[in-house]
């Protein structure tokens, strides 16, 4: 009797009079599985205004729309019915206005909505795992409604990943990862297989947002719960590449490297970043005159290096880290000969002291002079300069140089030790002008690394030294005219026809092939391969070397995207501009960018397009001014069906101003070019003043040739002088040809040049 009381008097609060009989009623119906019977009746109290929004007649509905939903003979007649349950079991708790009412309202009810989150979470997981992403979406939102179930944040976010609306996806990854990290740490939580995904999805994320900071943060947790994950450890690996970019070289990015090598001893990146950062402060300390500090840190790379003898994997690291393994005895030498060679002097100087202890100084420096004789001819010449710039009142060591220099000069020497050869002969020539077997090995020495240097293609090693072998030799002209033409013709082959490049479709087994692979339809741009961006610096690279230029230019990488779009765009509207309009199809900002500021070239060859580029016939060869302007450095290049694109204009590097006051770039060069490339239009480039500047031309006769010289116009690169001599090629091949450039205050630049026709 007590129980009817307080039964009684729960429902008469909740519901009120009026509507007591017709609730009644339905829970005596839904008590005795008359369920069709209880709905008709619960419907009536859903119908009345002072118990349509009431939470017990909500619950009523939803157990008797529950019961009726496991028979599936009812599903013809009551379609909706699990979907009912659902819908009114949430309505019920949304009636509270704070957690602890609503929990005490579950725990009284608490079998009926185990049931109802059991049978939901089933169909929900079982439309998930059939890839039903549509239909397991709302049902696994139902899950997290009654039960806040970290599964299903999870699938809820991956639904919303696999149906590529992934920035819907990502807060629920994001609840999942909290739970799941703090269930983790819980060391009594058994780890379940699903809990590194939503690291996973977050991490990859960020990452492709470039958002690398937050991207770290959920790998490095997911790395903890999952650490052999080999996704997580690609991405660990990345974005270690990518910390590494933003700190500057100092003992800080050691710390991050060696960070990284603990997790992936064997990565090619990371050694290499290895070497680069320790070779990078020992450089700085040795420069600085910081002995001790060099002393410490060569100790640090010299231990690293003997540590990796441990490692399973040291013949894979060997084939991209030259001192892995090696012990101190093999590592100092090698790494003193790596110094020389790079020409990093004071850092093979510091490295000599610091392994030959006492330290060199005016009592001791016999001791280092007898060490020196053993060492090579890339070491000794460094360290015999700086003993004598440090000693200077010890006669003796410019003697013992000497001696060292004729013991080498007997010997034949190895490509890589005839430049330091070169340089002792030289110095041993100062200090000894009456002995003339300096002066002849240093033009012998010369003339061999000229031949070595070009068949290295090494030409601008080669162009330097040819010049230094012209003022010792006493050689004329003609007498060195086949050496130089020589170094042309080889610079000609593997850099200008070697760096030709195959259109599908056209045969041509020895070249690389280009295929565009963008989309027009998704306005996808298409993307060179680094073999073919590799060739294409290498042709435009000639052009400068041979034009007059030491300053070589790189297409950057994301230069080449931005030309990339815009040559997409050139395509996708069959139209060349330098200033596209937004009704352009594929209008995208970047291309527009780098569409203002490039040379537009109808021609799906890219390496033609840069020859093309050269040889504009234009009245003021803009184009080829902007490929030939000293202060380029980053350019860009992309090519689609029919177009290039050149991201040309570019002031990155700095320069000294007066260096193109005197050095003038001209096409075709002084001393010489291939027939293939001598264009219409001649021109002379310099850092001056150039109005009312003249030209002439005269044969190797002295007679003038007839030229057309074109209206000076300035704002493209270096100021320019162009013209268009009248002649029959083939009467001046092999010919010298003079040009006189003459300026407005009488300075003139005088140069000639010859048209070779190279056999191919």
């Amino acid at each position: 009797m007590k129980y009817y009381l307080i039964f009684f008097t729960l429902i008469f609060s909740s519901i009120g009079y009026g509507q007591l009989k017709n609730y009644q009623k339905a829970e005596k119906a839904y008590l005795s599985k008359n369920y069709f019977g209880a709905n008709k009746t619960i419907d009536k109290c859903l119908e009345n205004p002072e118990t349509k929004n009431n939470k017990d007649v909500f619950l009523l509905k939803s157990k008797i729309a529950f019961e009726i939903s496991k028979n599936s003979s009812n599903s013809d007649k009551y379609p909706k019915a699990y979907k009912d349950a659902i819908n009114f079991a949430q309505k019920a708790l949304n009636g509270f206005s704070n957690d602890y009412e609503k929990k005490e309202y579950v725990a009284k009810h608490q079998d009926f909505f185990n049931q109802i989150i059991a049978k939901n979470k089933k169909e929900s997981f079982d439309a998930y795992y059939q890839k039903r992403y549509g239909k397991a979406l709302p049902l696994l939102k139902d899950n997290i409604f009654f039960n806040n179930d970290t599964q299903s944040y999870l699938f809820v976010g991956d639904c919303y990943w696999q149906m590529d609306q992934k920035i819907e996806g990502i807060p629920y990854f994001k609840i999942a990862s909290e739970l799941i990290y703090t269930a983790y740490s819980d060391s009594t939580m058994r780890t379940m297989g699903y809990f590194k995904e939503p690291f996973k999805k977050l991490g990859e994320y960020y990452f492709k947002k470039q958002l690398y900071d937050s991207a770290y943060l959920y790998v490095k947790k997911g790395r903890e719960i999952s650490p052999q994950d080999p996704f997580l450890s690609d991405l660990t690996y990345a974005l270690t590449k990518y910390n590494l970019n933003k700190i500057l070289p100092s003992e800080d990015y050691m710390v991050a490297v060696e960070s990284g090598l603990r997790d992936f001893p064997s990565d090619s990146f990371l050694n290499h970043k290895q070497n680069s950062i320790y070779i990078f402060m020992l450089n700085g300390l040795a420069k600085s005159n910081e002995q001790r500090a060099f002393d410490s840190i060569l100790l640090k790379f010299s231990d690293a290096k003997i540590a990796k003898k441990r490692l399973k994997t040291l013949a894979l690291i060997k084939n991209y880290d030259i001192f892995a393994g090696m012990s101190k005895e093999e590592f100092i030498p090698a790494l003193s000969n790596y110094f020389a060679t790079y020409n990093l002097r004071d850092a093979c100087y510091s490295t000599f002291v610091s392994s030959h202890f006492p330290r060199p100084n005016q009592t001791n420096s016999k001791i280092h002079l007898v060490n020196l004789t053993q060492e090579k001819p890339a070491i000794a010449e460094i360290v015999f300069l700086k003993m004598i710039e440090l000693n200077p009142k010890i006669t003796s060591n410019n003697s013992e140089r000497n001696n060292y220099t004729k013991t080498e000069n007997k010997k034949p020497q190895p490509y890589y030790q005839l430049l330091p050869m070169i340089i002792l002969n030289d110095q041993g020539l100062k200090s000894s002008s009456k002995d003339l077997d300096f002066r002849q090995k240093g033009i012998d020495f010369r003339l061999q690394l000229i031949n070595e240097a070009s068949d290295s293609a090494d030409f601008k090693l080669a162009r330097r030294i040819y010049y230094e072998y012209k003022k010792l030799s006493n050689l004329n002209s003609k007498q060195l005219e086949p050496l130089w033409k020589t170094i042309l013709e080889k610079d000609f082959k593997v850099n200008y026809f070697g760096s030709r490049i195959s259109i599908k479709g056209k045969n041509d087994p020895n070249a690389v092939e280009f295929n565009w692979n963008g989309v027009l339809d998704s306005c996808k741009p298409g993307k060179m391969s680094p073999q073919i961006n590799l060739l294409l610096e290498n042709r435009l690279n000639y052009f400068r070397r041979n034009a007059g230029l030491t300053e070589d230019i790189v297409f950057a990488k994301q230069d080449n995207l931005f030309a990339e779009i815009g040559a997409m765009m050139c395509e996708a509207n069959k139209s060349l501009s330098h200033v596209p309009n937004d009704g352009w199809r594929c209008y995208i900002p970047a291309g527009v960018d780098a569409l203002k500021d490039a040379i537009l070239i109808k021609e799906l060859n890219p390496a033609i397009a840069i020859t093309a580029a050269m040889g504009q016939n234009h009245p003021t060869v803009g184009n080829r001014r902007w490929l030939l302007y000293p202060k380029s450095q980053f350019l860009g290049i992309g090519a689609s069906k029919n177009y290039t694109i050149i991201k040309a204009i570019d002031h990155s590097r700095e320069l000294d101003t007066n260096k193109y006051k005197n050095q003038f770039i001209a096409w075709p060069p002084e001393n010489g070019v291939s027939k293939m490339l001598l264009f219409r239009k001649w021109s002379f480039s310099i850092n001056q003043n150039l109005k009312e500047a003249t030209v002439k031309m005269a044969d190797n006769e002295g007679n003038n040739i007839e030229l057309k010289q074109e209206i000076i116009e300035n704002g493209y690169g270096l100021n320019t002088i162009v013209w268009e001599p009248i002649i029959k090629l083939d009467n001046y091949l092999d010919k010298e040809i003079t040009i006189l450039i003459t300026l407005e205050n009488k300075k003139t630049y005088s140069y000639k040049t010859k048209i070779y026709d190279y056999k191919i």
